[in-house]
């Protein structure tokens, strides 16, 4: 396939990044920023940047439609014609029977325009109902009637470029350094080309954009109307009113004047909690302004009273005349990327296509003769909590969800789960299989994703742009206009009959013909050769109107702009009281974006911020015995989350914050911030107040409980470590087969030789330790009986022991072949204490010196060789027998393997491939024995020792029933088939795997402890097989993947060699992914390697650093800071400490700040506590 490059805009945020798609057979999807975009000149941010391994990585995606026959019936797979005669069947049924307002569609501002229009014209023309609502309805609903009551239409009246032209930038409810990365980007360039520009941020957090800023309000929240008339007031008291604009250009003055005034600045400064002087100051910044830019999002939309937020806000612009002209005027920043393009085509309940009402008649009628129907409906829709409203109630019995996963996103997720399962029908069309909303399907439609259909979107600046199709979808996945024409034609409408989605953009522009968003000489041509466009333009030739209102002539029926008064100034949110004392508010972190379904996919972008965590001021955290880390319950009327606390100053008092992106866990809802959200919406945009819930804070205290633990390895001994760390009171109980607990069995063959003592293996060493972990040790005691239904072990010694959790970690013993007979002299394993002194002992009794000792080693593993190591370091002669043709055949490749074993020969190791133990024979000297080999030859030793393999103990499990395969089957939480009884280390079978290693066994046991404590975000994916051979003089590793699976061609190997030096070097990439490496003659990398083999990090530019020979690229030291670059907090510290001061030159030398610049200010915060 030859190499194609396309140019299109970016999926996520409204900013409407310009991108540079190229795809060829082997690497498949690339992206890099567009240079030429007027929006982000080249740059992208960390999610944008990323955006290739959501489109390659097809893992999730729903491929075929899939169909239940009735509500307890399984989801099957049927072809389209099967699941749209369905569709269009129950919908007819039940409009017939319970009228068409029983049905209604739930949408998305990621919706392309052309798919926005062509369903609003589906359910408002055809289907004769306005229950048709966006999840734009939860961000940007109050910021579109704030627009209309201010201007008479949604209309946002500046351009980006008004950026560079501004020196006053007020950003309110909003975290652009985070939320609209590249805009601030352009906002940072700016300040620092003209240092003398203002920057005021109002927001109860201190983020990063209020770190940048030259003036942080940190407000009260809820208060945000007494700050903005307080502004005005000391506007309009200094004189800096613009009369003019005001006088000639607006309305309504002298109310609004009256108002302001009637609220003294100290009231105020008490009510929203800033400073007199600080409201002052931010006044005379705004009011002595030559360009005044404001910037808001979600702190003001989101809200009871979003809509007087918004135009508390917008009234400051008219106050200060800062309107349609270049450098000034009120920015809404959008958080979806076509929620503007929907707004265009009615894609709300109460709205119609082009900036029309359905309050409006002359409206309905136009648009109803526009789509040859007889009328539309008067009845407004029901908005989108209102629509999960009347499917709980009964009052609506379907629903179509398109590109959304409300589960995640509505406010009181709970409720919005119950309105599911009462739908009578419920349509799902989306890409990914993780939407939580998926599982609630009774109609499962694939649809098509970014890049994989053509259409067309508008940014928050009014640009529209064409978005090519620049591969196919996959599976049988069709573009959502084109499942909604078969739908139409199901239900046998008229109209629909277009072949592309230009045919329906042009009917969409035709209907925009003479209005003021008239773009009905803007085509498919003019956006391909030319560009992107802003509206309106109204003739073929326009070249696009960056900024409105220039002439200074509204949308108003007086052609002035409004100022609007607030019903009430202060706050209409369900207030704080002594059961729910904090007010929670939520919002986005830097590298998600919405449910997750897309940025969750990436690794990279899971580095940042890996779990939700609420923040919490520290005297709030001191008065409720919180302190960092600590696992809290979070609770409001409609529900409770569970998550760790973050303790920071950079949140207001009273105040607590939780990320919104998690959804379900493993079926746990407990990470779901909407869990708690209320159910409070502004009374005339109807958007949920997502900012202001309130709840209680608690530390999580979980029950007591009885803990029993059968088994005293390695992963007993860590979960017992970190559990007490969360949890000091829980009794636990363990048992020891073995008289010798909790040591490590690593080192057995060092043991055996003498060069470590016993007590170098204690991981306990006395009755005192065991005091401090709190434990209740039953060493020699084995477990003969478990009953999961009562809870109870019987042991060894006839004793019943109770619990309420059990855990299982009773590792494995040595596979031993039938003929092998260990009971007769000479015959050895080495896997417990007791093996080790056995052997020990028998070679003493030979009465030999150790070189003329000789032991021979059944088995060429990992702890073959390094009983072969031990032994010969004590110069006995040793010999390997191995039945493969190579050493370590499972951990190594070829090359490697051939290279060990020069090693191990060149220590004077016989080794006999290919062979194995035929018969052992006892001589006349009876510290001798004679081992016949298959292969005819007879070898005579002093002792035969078996390291051929392991078995793993699930003897007890299986017989009480537990589920077993070759181990004891797990969950993600380490669950056995009982809820109540866990299993962790070689005996856990994960996903039809064992992991047989000790690093694995602990990290069961971390993730084992953390879920026991009560965090329910730790959970297990499995383990990455390392494995390191620890023989003298040979440096030699292998982490995960070591062969390329045959005819394969989406693996990549990378080799590096000098044969006759035994260096070794082989990278195994997938999907940009490093999956496995061998590592022989110099393993410095792999403690790097194996972290991103664990954590799955995509390679990106890193790729040439880390794979090109010996690799200088550093580990991430510390908390991530830059996603991009993966650097961390103790990088940065590093560079500091050696003489890097200047922020410039940090980043260059860290590679921090230099990808997406998100993590530029908390670069420089590093680099300002470094300096004092």
């Amino acid at each position: 396939m030859q190499s194609t490059k396309i140019k299109t805009t970016c999926s996520y945020c409204g900013v409407g990044c310009g991108i540079i798609v190229t795809n060829d057979a082997k690497n498949g999807v690339m992206v890099e920023g567009d240079k030429d975009h007027p929006v982000n000149k080249g740059m992208l941010c960390s999610k944008g940047m990323n955006l290739h391994y959501v489109v390659n990585d097809t893992s999730d995606r729903i491929l075929y439609p899939e169909m239940r026959g009735s509500k307890n019936y399984p989801l099957e797979r049927v072809n389209w014609d099967t699941a749209l005669d369905r569709a269009a069947a129950v919908f007819s049924s039940i409009i017939k029977k319970h009228g068409p307002d029983s049905v209604g569609f739930y949408i998305s501002g990621q919706c392309l325009t052309e798919e926005y229009y062509l369903v609003n014209k589906l359910v408002k023309g055809f289907l004769k109902t306005n229950n048709i609502d966006t999840n734009s309805r939860l961000c940007m609903s109050s910021a579109v009637v704030g627009y209309k009551k201010t201007f008479g239409e949604d209309s946002v009246p500046i351009a980006y470029d008004d950026i560079e032209l501004a020196d006053t930038f007020l950003i309110t409810g909003a975290n652009p350094a985070w939320c609209h990365p590249i805009l601030f980007r352009r906002l940072e360039k700016h300040k620092e080309k003209n240092p003398k520009t203002k920057i005021i941020c109002i927001d109860p957090r201190r983020t990063d954009t209020a770190a940048f800023a030259d003036l942080h309000l940190q407000i009260i929240p809820g208060s945000d109307i007494i700050l903005y008339h307080a502004i005005a007031r000391r506007i309009i008291e200094k004189g800096y009113v613009d009369h003019d604009f005001v006088k000639n250009h607006a309305e309504n003055f002298k109310q609004y004047k009256d108002l302001v005034l009637g609220t003294s600045l100290e009231k105020a400064s008490k009510l929203c909690g800033i400073s007199v002087n600080d409201i002052k100051l931010a006044a005379d910044i705004i009011g002595k302004a030559k360009g005044f830019i404001s910037l808001w999002a979600m702190g003001l939309n989101q809200s009871a009273v979003g809509v007087d937020k918004n135009t508390a806000l917008l009234n400051l612009s008219l106050l200060t005349g800062q309107v349609g002209k270049p450098g000034s005027g009120p920015f809404s920043l959008t958080g979806q990327p076509n929620a503007m393009g929907g707004r265009e085509v009615g894609g709300m309940a109460t709205l119609l296509a082009a900036h029309k009402d359905i309050a409006n008649p002359t409206h309905r009628k136009e648009v109803a003769d526009f789509w040859g129907v007889d009328e539309i409906s008067d009845k407004p829709g029901l908005t989108a909590t209102e629509m999960f409203e009347a499917l709980e109630s009964g009052k609506m019995k379907a629903v179509w969800i398109i590109c959304t996963n409300p589960l995640v996103s509505l406010p009181d997720s709970r409720r919005a789960e119950k309105a599911l399962q009462n739908a009578k029908f419920v349509v799902v069309q989306d890409i990914s299989h993780n939407a939580d909303t998926a599982k609630f399907a009774d109609l499962l439609l694939p649809a098509a994703g970014w890049l994989e259909k053509e259409g067309t979107m508008t940014n928050s600046e009014r640009r529209i742009s064409y978005l090519p199709k620049g591969i196919n979808a996959p599976g049988e996945a069709l573009p959502d206009i084109e499942i909604l024409i078969r739908f139409a034609k199901k239900m046998n409408f008229n109209g629909f009959n277009f072949n592309s989605a230009e045919e329906i953009y042009k009917e969409h522009c035709a209907l925009t013909k003479n209005t003021n968003i008239d773009i009905s000489f803007l085509n498919y041509n003019r956006l391909k050769n030319e560009g992107t466009f802003q509206w309106p333009v109204p003739d073929y030739n326009h070249p696009g109107t960056p900024r409105l209102f220039t002439d200074k002539k509204f949308y108003t029926p007086s052609g002035k702009a409004i100022f609007n008064l607030p019903v009430s100034i202060e706050n209409t949110s369900i207030q704080p009281n002594a059961e729910f004392p904090f007010i929670l508010t939520t919002g986005r972190i830097r590298d998600q974006w919405h449910t997750m379904t897309k940025t969750g996919k990436v690794s990279r972008l899971l580095t940042h911020i890996p779990s939700p965590v609420l923040e919490i001021n520290p005297i709030d955290a001191f008065k409720n015995d919180i302190k960092n880390g600590d696992i809290v319950t979070v609770t409001s009327k409609n529900g409770e989350v569970r998550v760790k606390a973050k303790v920071t100053d950079s949140i207001k008092e009273k105040v607590v914050f939780l990320p919104m992106h998690w959804g379900k866990q493993l079926e746990n809802d407990l990470n779901r911030t909407n869990n708690l959200t209320n159910n409070v919406v502004d009374p005339i945009s109807k958007e949920p107040d997502f900012k202001y819930t309130t709840v209680s804070i608690t530390k999580y205290v979980k029950p007591f409980q009885k803990i029993a633990i059968v088994g005293a390895g390695a992963a007993s001994f860590r979960f017992i470590q970190n559990y007490r760390e969360f949890n000091t009171t829980d009794e636990i109980i363990v048992f020891s087969n073995e008289v010798n607990p909790f040591y490590n069995r690593v080192l057995l063959p060092e043991y055996m030789t003498g060069e470590f003592s016993w007590e170098q293996l204690l991981k306990v060493k006395d009755g005192e330790a065991f005091s401090k972990l709190k434990i209740t040790m039953k060493a020699g005691v084995a477990i003969e009986k478990l009953d999961p239904n009562k809870k109870t072990i019987l042991d060894s010694q006839g004793e019943i022991h109770t619990f309420d959790s059990l855990i299982i970690a009773t590792g494995s013993r040595p596979f031993v072949p039938e003929n092998a007979q260990l009971h007769l002299p000479g015959r050895f394993t080495v896997r417990k204490k007791e093996d080790a002194d056995r052997l020990k002992k028998h070679l003493d009794s030979t009465n030999l010196p150790p070189e003329e000792q000789h032991v021979v080693i059944i088995g060429g593993g990992l702890l073959g060789l390094e009983l072969a190591a031990a032994l010969k370091h004590k110069k006995v002669k040793t010999t390997i027998v191995q039945r493969a043709s190579r050493l370590m055949e499972r951990q190594l490749d070829r090359i490697s393997s051939k290279l060990l074993a020069e090693e191990v020969q060149l220590r004077d190791i016989q080794i006999y491939f290919d062979n194995e133990v035929s018969t052992v024979f006892e001589t006349d000297n009876p510290n001798e024995i004679e081992i016949a080999l298959k292969s005819g030859k007879i070898i005579t030793a002093n002792a035969i020792v078996y390291t051929i393999g392991t078995i793993p103990n699930i003897e007890i499990a299986r017989e009480s029933g537990l589920s077993c395969g070759r181990g004891v089957r797990v969950n993600q939480y380490l669950q056995t088939s009982n809820p109540n009884i866990f299993a962790i280390g070689e005996i856990a079978e994960f996903n039809n795997k064992l992991f047989g290693i000790t690093s694995a066994a602990e990290e069961q046991a971390d993730i084992l402890a953390n879920f026991l404590a009560g965090d329910i975000s730790s959970y297990y994916k499995g383990s990455i097989l390392m494995n390191i051979l620890k023989l003298e003089d040979i440096n030699l590793c292998s982490i995960g993947d070591i062969e390329i699976p045959e005819n394969d061609d989406s693996y990549e190997e990378i080799v590096f060699s000098d044969l006759k030096k035994r260096y070794y070097k082989k990278c195994i990439v997938k999907d940009d992914l490093l999956v496995g490496a061998i590592l022989m003659g110099d393993k410095n990398e792999f403690a790097e390697f194996k972290t991103m083999i664990e954590t799955k990090i995509e390679l990106s530019d890193k790729r040439n650093l880390l794979l090109r020979g010996s690799s200088t690229a550093k580990p991430v030291l510390g908390k991530l800071v830059c996603s991009c670059s993966q650097v961390g907090a103790g990088n940065i510290e590093e560079t500091i400490k050696s003489g890097i001061n200047d922020f410039t030159d940090l980043c260059k030398n860290t590679g921090a700040g230099l990808g997406c610049g998100s993590c530029k200010t908390e670069v420089k915060e590093i680099l300002a506590k470094c300096k004092v």
